[in-house]
């Protein structure tokens, strides 16, 4: 995966009018490829930008307070599955902890 490919692919499931966030919000439920595929692509980013000393502004603006996307009040979701988001966002924040040293 390019750089740029792993930057559309966080851009698009964390911001994008069809990413992750506004599907689980919207009651979609977690698109696990979608998810994966994030995942991969964060990693890529962490190996890319490890060695420097600032990442591009809309890459850092995808993980502002991304944590509070994943909690849901409004009885969407079983506790199962409550408890899988809090994994995700557990993951994808660590990584994005890792992506910003």
């Amino acid at each position: 995966m390019k750089v740029e490919e792993a930057l559309e692919i966080v851009y698009e499931n964390t911001i994008g009018d069809n990413s992750i966030l506004r599907e689980l919000q919207g009651g979609k439920g977690l698109n696990h490829q979608s998810y994966r595929l994030l995942i991969e692509a964060m990693k890529k980013l962490i190996e890319e930008y490890k060695d420097k000393s600032e990442v591009p502004k809309k890459l850092a603006l995808c993980f502002v307070d991304i944590s509070n996307y994943f909690y849901f009040n409004e009885g969407k979701y079983t506790k199962e599955e409550k408890e899988e988001f809090e994994d995700v966002v557990h993951e994808i924040s660590s990584l994005a902890g890792k992506l910003f040293e």
